[in-house]
C-alpha cells in the first residue's frame, strides 16, 4: 500500500512539474506594460504614432532606383493589445503625406498613400544586443501593405506593391514613459524571434527588396505611462 502510495504521489509530482514547465515554455514575452503592470488578458489601449523627421522607401521598380520621402506621417486605429502569455500584439494602419519622388526626379507619387490595416507582435531582436525588443509589422491579410501609384508626364513608374514584413526597433527597454519610440533602422531588420521561433523577414518593392526607414514617436491616448518588458 506504501509502495502504491509513493508511486502515485511521484506521478503527481512528475504532472505538476511537467504542468510547470510547459507552463513557463509558453511563457513567450516580450509584454506590454501600463502603468506598472503587464497589459492584461483581452484589454486594449489607443495609440497615436506620430512621424519624427523623414520617412524614406529606397528600391527599385523596374530597373530604375526609386527614393521616395514622406515628411508627415499618422497612424489611424493604432492599438496595443494584452494577450496573456504570448507576446503582446498591435493593430492600425498609417497614413503618409508630404512626400516626394527624390528618385526618379520626372515622377511623383499619388497621395495619401494608406496602407491596409495591418497587425504587429512584440518581438526579440536576436541580432540587436542593445535594442533587444522590436514590433514586426505586417498586413492583416495578404501580403501587400500598400500598392504606390507614380505620376508624371514623363513618368514610366508602374503602381507597384510594398509587400512582406518589416520591423522596427522599441524604445526604452525595460522602462516606462509617457512617449516610446519605434525606430525602423535604416540597415533592416532582417531576423526576429516570435513565440520562441526565429523568423527571417524583409519588405519588397515589387520583386525587389527595399528599405523603409523612419522613427515614430509613441504615445497612449489616455497619457498613461507605459513600456515593452520580457516579463
Amino acid at each position: 500500500m506504501f509502495k502504491a502510495r509513493a508511486a502515485l504521489l511521484g506521478l503527481l509530482a512528475l504532472f505538476i512539474a511537467s504542468g510547470i514547465a510547459a507552463s513557463t515554455a509558453s511563457a513567450a514575452g516580450p509584454y506590454w506594460h501600463v502603468n506598472g503592470s503587464k497589459l492584461g488578458q483581452g484589454v486594449a489601449k489607443q495609440v497615436k504614432l506620430q512621424l519624427k523627421g523623414t520617412a524614406v522607401l529606397k528600391g527599385e521598380v523596374s530597373g530604375a532606383v526609386v527614393v521616395i520621402e514622406c515628411k508627415n506621417s499618422i497612424s489611424e486605429g493604432a492599438t496595443i493589445e494584452g494577450q496573456g502569455n504570448v507576446q503582446g500584439q498591435d493593430k492600425g494602419r498609417l497614413t503618409f503625406t508630404q512626400c516626394t519622388v527624390v528618385k526618379p526626379t520626372n515622377c511623383t507619387v499619388v497621395e495619401p498613400i494608406t496602407t491596409v490595416q495591418t497587425k504587429s507582435h512584440l518581438v526579440y531582436l536576436p541580432e540587436n544586443k542593445q535594442q533587444k525588443f522590436g514590433e514586426l509589422f505586417e498586413p492583416q491579410q495578404g501580403e501587400t501593405f500598400v500598392t504606390l501609384k507614380f505620376a508624371g508626364k514623363t513618368c514610366l513608374l508602374p503602381a507597384t506593391n510594398v509587400k512582406g514584413t518589416v520591423a522596427a526597433e522599441v524604445l526604452p527597454i525595460e522602462a516606462e514613459g509617457q512617449e516610446g519610440l519605434l525606430n525602423f533602422p535604416e540597415t533592416q531588420i532582417e531576423k526576429v524571434v516570435l513565440e520562441q521561433q526565429t523568423r527571417k523577414i524583409g519588405l519588397f518593392l515589387g520583386e525587389k527588396a527595399t528599405v523603409f526607414s523612419a522613427a515614430y514617436g509613441a504615445r497612449l491616448e489616455t497619457g498613461e505611462k507605459w513600456g515593452v518588458f520580457g516579463q
